[in-house]
């Protein structure tokens, strides 16, 4: 998986908020941004969901679990477009997180990605692959004791199996809109 832990970092000195939700809340809460982001982008994409994740939070100075995690999830656009297209999505995205109250906290224009913040602790990222594949996620904190990994009940959407019977298989997506 590509994701960053998003919310990962010290615990003695920090600027984002102390989280107040619960992890199953927290994931509540990532998919509407995630849901909200989609919306605003037209024609719409198809895309497949990852898995939600949690990361723990480790104080810095003694390495101790401060019952704080971080919560994050991938989507992995699915709609072929070209690269043509790719300005226009990074724009409509980024004037949806703006309007949403995200503050951009870094842009590479040669990758390209980007990532935001808001006042409540939330990130939300989209990076493009060399290979044009485009990752759009977002995290937020939350409390809980439990270890990093996949959070049960949350594995995302399963691939589905290629005609052959073999791993899986993602067909080619393709929107005309997109692909011109």
């Amino acid at each position: 998986m590509v994701a960053p832990n998003f919310l990962s970092g010290c615990s003695v000195l920090r600027d984002d908020p102390e989280p107040t939700v619960n992890v199953h809340q927290a994931v509540k809460q990532v998919d509407a941004i995630l849901d909200k982001t989609f919306d605003a982008i037209h024609p719409r994409l198809t895309w497949r969901e990852g898995p939600a994740h949690m990361s723990e939070r480790r104080n810095s100075l003694t390495n101790t679990t401060d019952g704080e995690v971080s919560v994050d999830r991938d989507r992995y656009v699915r709609t072929k477009f070209s690269k043509a297209k790719l300005k226009e999505l990074l724009t409509v995205v980024y004037r949806h997180w703006a309007k949403e109250g995200f503050k951009l906290r870094d842009a590479n224009p040669r990758e390209p990605s980007m990532s935001a913040t808001a006042s409540d602790g939330s990130i939300v990222s989209l990076e493009v692959s060399g290979f044009g594949d485009v990752r759009i996620g977002a995290g937020v904190g939350a409390l809980s004791d439990g270890p990093s990994g996949d959070i049960d009940g949350e594995e995302g959407d399963k691939f589905p199996k290629a005609p052959d019977g073999g791993p899986d298989y993602t067909p080619d997506v393709r929107d005309p809109y997109w692909s011109k």
